[in-house]
């Protein structure tokens, strides 16, 4: 049933209702008109239901509309986030890896705020990875190992 079957029925309810009216503005006699009003009530009782049922077919219908909005956003999130593995880096961090190309990796504590950040290198030996959303450090690669620069110390003579 929707909005237009709801709304014809109401018209010829109301119809029915003002012919019944007539009818009893007629000269009928003194048994009709009690029968006549009565169903004049119970007519208006029906239209006041059919009225009734009219607004609340049209809120389901907008709650329907949202539910659907919600769903497809939901199925969106989803079909982005299948692009992504939760995985542990070789530096350790558990982060998530994008299963295609380029490889990099998401933060995952954007992730569970439904929002995709690129983890960033720091391009230090600390071997993290910076998130652009939150800031968080993460140690993807392994920390690399500083060999000291060969020094050569010339000391002056003195003499």
């Amino acid at each position: 049933m929707d909005v237009t079957t709801i709304t014809a029925a109401y018209q010829s309810l109301k119809s029915v209702k003002d012919l019944l009216a007539a009818v009893f503005e007629a000269k009928v006699d003194a048994e009709a008109k009690p029968k006549i009003l009565e169903a004049q009530a119970q007519l208006g009782e029906v239209q006041d239901t059919l009225f009734a049922l009219r607004e609340q077919l049209f809120q389901l219908q907008e709650e329907r509309n949202q539910l659907k909005s919600e769903l497809a956003a939901s199925e969106a999130w989803l079909s982005k986030l299948n692009q992504y593995e939760l995985s542990q880096a070789s530096g350790g961090g558990i982060v998530y890896r994008y299963k295609g190309e380029p490889i990099h990796f998401a933060c995952p504590s954007c992730i569970n705020k439904q929002q995709i950040h690129i983890l960033q290198d720091n391009r230090t030996i600390s071997g993290k990875y910076r998130c652009t959303g939150c800031n968080s450090e993460f140690p993807i690669e392994p920390r690399r190992k500083v060999e000291p620069l060969p020094t050569q110390h010339h000391w002056p003579s003195e003499g």
